[in-house]
């Protein structure tokens, strides 16, 4: 028998919760994850038995990263291509009809290229008319600035907005203002998109020798916003800065991006990055105040879970 803390983690995050979805005005359930996934990643990230960084945690990771790098296996043929791909959007509910999807599914050439997969050019979601959208697919939460979200979802580590690895000199400006959080689940589009216009004036990778843990447990013992691997990229339309985070989730080992868009002006929904294998987040962090649209205001006070598309109207 597992003792009773251990017993009720995995209990609680098998459960199903609550997720207000934006873009049609109604309440769905989400289950956090499989039991099978709950009872190893409770054990492994959530209460960290294990530890956060020894031989032992590093090599669990280690073997995970292996398994999802197995997605970039080329499919034998494309009739293996169909089965394989149906079988995954069956596994994770992922829309087949109608098809939406940029390539027809005999086209991708593994597991890998469908996970990152973009929308038919005709099917892709609008792009809301507020200055700052939802930069993913995402189910989103909101603080009203970095202290509130480290009371409420940071408490088990050592995190600082110092170490994310945004410019110092706006550290303090964007510790006053509001933070989004973002969980993008295997079934959501893993493609990032600018939740602005602007220049950009940082783009980089940090953490890049990490080994990521799971972004399904900000609140645990593992420093995800400091240690994870993540693409730090900064936008500056002229009278706000917003600072917007990629994290890489366990298994996540590469995340697409061009860090030559640095000095480059970037339009408000433009692609900007790509995960390829495994859970990811976002975070977005912002160096002046921000008039939330009276949809996602009202949305985001009643609902701590909010599901989002890409390019949705979130703030002015």
């Amino acid at each position: 028998m597992l003792p009773s803390r251990v017993s009720d983690r995995i209990m609680f995050n098998s459960s199903e919760y609550s997720v207000y979805v934006l873009r049609t005005r109604s309440m769905k359930k989400k289950h956090r994850m499989t039991f099978m996934e709950a009872v190893f990643a409770t054990i492994l990230f959530d209460l960290a038995l294990f530890g956060t960084s020894n031989p032992i945690i590093n090599g669990i990771i280690r073997f995970f990263t292996s398994l999802q790098n197995s997605w970039d296996r080329p499919f034998s043929s494309k009739e293996d291509a169909v089965t394989q791909v149906t079988e995954f959007c069956k596994r994770l509910s992922i829309q087949q009809n109608p098809w939406i999807w940029e390539k027809s599914i005999e086209d991708y050439v593994s597991l890998n290229d469908f996970f990152s997969r973009t929308y038919a050019q005709s099917e892709f979601p609008s792009l809301g008319t507020a200055s700052i959208v939802a930069p993913a697919c995402c189910t989103l939460t909101r603080y009203n600035d970095d202290a509130s979200m480290k009371s409420f979802l940071i408490k088990g580590c050592n995190y600082r907005i110092e170490d994310i690895g945004l410019p110092s000199e706006d550290i303090h400006l964007y510790r006053q203002h509001p933070v989004f959080v973002g969980y993008l689940s295997p079934t959501d589009y893993h493609r990032i998109h600018s939740p602005t216009t602007g220049k950009c004036t940082l783009c980089k990778m940090e953490g890049i020798h990490e080994k990521s843990a799971s972004v399904k447990f900000f609140g645990g013992k593992f420093n995800i916003l400091n240690s994870n691997k993540r693409v730090v990229i900064v936008i500056d339309s002229g009278n706000i800065k917003v600072g917007l985070i990629v994290i890489g989730g366990i298994g996540v080992d590469s995340i697409v991006y061009d860090s030559n868009i640095t000095g480059q002006q970037i339009t408000k929904g433009q692609e900007l990055s790509a995960f390829r294998a495994g859970g990811s987040a976002i975070a977005m962090f912002s160096t002046a105040p921000i008039q939330f649209t009276p949809e996602f205001e009202g949305a985001s006070k009643k609902h701590a879970h909010v599901e989002v598309q890409v390019g949705e109207s979130l703030a002015d």
